[in-house]
């Protein structure tokens, strides 16, 4: 008999482990309290995914502050880039942890059309409104406004209006 040998195949590395990023108790608003339950409205951080809802401790800093979750309070969480919204329902809440029931994802729409740009400024979404970032090194230019349009101004602002 002749010994053969196998060439094991190399294992594949595992993915990075990736940081959940925790909800900013800043970004919970109490849309409506009642006299059993209450309704917030959350925002969420920019590197959170869908998936991350099922985590318990991405709540945690919200938990400790007084915005903290209760037993049945209805959730109104809304993506980063608003590219998605999910409504839930708070089955479990803990010191640190909450847990989500009935989450229900909805995929919004994608923007039209681009946001406005030249060769030095840009309109950005920061989360919470628009704002007008330098291209070139990222520098804030100016502060949040509520829409686009307020924000192109704001950058039609930055440059030199000749004076009649």
């Amino acid at each position: 008999m002749t010994s053969v040998a196998i060439a094991e195949r190399p294992q594949a590395a595992p993915p990075p482990s990736r940081t959940i990023p925790f909800i900013d108790p800043a970004n919970v608003v109490v849309d409506s309290h009642g006299y059993v339950r209450k309704s917030l409205v959350v925002r969420l951080p920019r590197d959170f995914v869908a998936d991350d809802l099922k985590e318990l401790e991405v709540w945690r800093k919200v938990q400790k502050s007084g915005k903290s979750l209760c037993q049945f309070d209805a959730l109104f969480l809304i993506s980063w880039d608003q590219s998605w919204v999910a409504e839930a329902i708070v089955s479990q809440a803990a010191a640190g942890t909450a847990t989500l029931a009935g989450v229900r994802i909805i995929q919004t729409p994608q923007r039209a059309k681009a946001l406005f740009r030249d060769d030095t400024y840009a309109v950005i979404w920061n989360g919470g409104g628009y704002h007008v970032e330098r291209i070139k090194d990222g520098h804030r230019m100016t502060g949040t406004v509520v829409n686009d349009k307020l924000a192109e101004r704001d950058l039609a602002g930055l440059y030199p209006q000749k004076l009649s």
